[in-house]
């Protein structure tokens, strides 16, 4: 009998260990299952097709993501989609001071130009150089919040042509005549410039790439809005 009771004791805390080790195996599936839900839940907050500054940014381990504020989680990325917003509306209106900017950079280069008069140049120079100083602040402004902004839920890739690409495609034009107009303008006001026979070639380049430029801003602009 003795045996007998020994011999039940023994299944018993056998089987609870058996139970306490399978329960065990149960808890770690089931914090794998939960780990693996949760990087898909965070694969599924970020859109596919991220460019690479965005990427660097915005993805999970991307630079934001070391911020507590901007922790890759369903609450805090219905945030970022408001920050969005609020940047690029931020975008559009900084884009409208720049367009400003350009024509009346345009206008006052002009009057430049077609004046013979030094007293007038010298009266007009401070209202060019403060529309171009006001051009290429809004300018640098509108394409950093647009580079920075969190990305959107869904970047959707259209097969035909879109606004988005127009505006896009528009943006790589622009962005050569902000680099090269101001280039052109400090060499044709540069003093070594002024003595030699390239001033007139200069002078030229800078009127038409200014105005080539704002012309592709305005039609960036424009496409957006309709």
């Amino acid at each position: 009998m003795k045996n007998f009771c020994l011999f039940v004791l023994f299944l018993v805390l056998t089987g609870i260990t058996i139970a306490q080790t399978d329960t065990t195996k149960i808890s770690e599936d089931d914090l794998l299952l939960q780990e693996l839900g949760a990087n898909e839940i965070k694969q599924s907050l970020l859109p596919e097709g991220m460019g690479v500054i965005k990427r660097s940014l915005w993805s999970e381990k991307g630079l934001m993501r070391k911020f507590s504020f901007f922790e890759l989680t369903p609450e805090k990325r219905e945030r970022e989609i408001i920050v969005r917003r609020r940047m690029l509306q931020t975008h559009q209106a900084l884009g409208f001071m720049a367009l400003g900017g350009m024509i009346g950079s345009c206008i006052t280069g002009q009057i430049m130009i077609n004046t013979n008069s030094g007293e007038t140049q010298e009266k007009v120079k401070p209202l060019h150089d403060l529309a171009v100083t006001t051009t290429m602040i809004a300018y640098g402004a509108t394409a950093l919040l647009q580079l920075l902004a969190p990305p959107p839920i869904i970047i959707r890739k259209n097969a035909g042509w879109s606004n988005m690409k127009a505006h896009r495609t528009l943006a790589y034009l622009h962005f050569s005549g902000m680099l090269l107009t101001p280039i052109a303008g400090q060499l044709m006001y540069g003093s070594a410039s002024l003595q030699n026979e390239n001033s007139d070639k200069l002078r030229n380049f800078h009127q038409v790439s200014g105005y080539i430029t704002t012309a592709l801003f305005a039609g960036a602009v424009i496409v957006m809005k309709f």
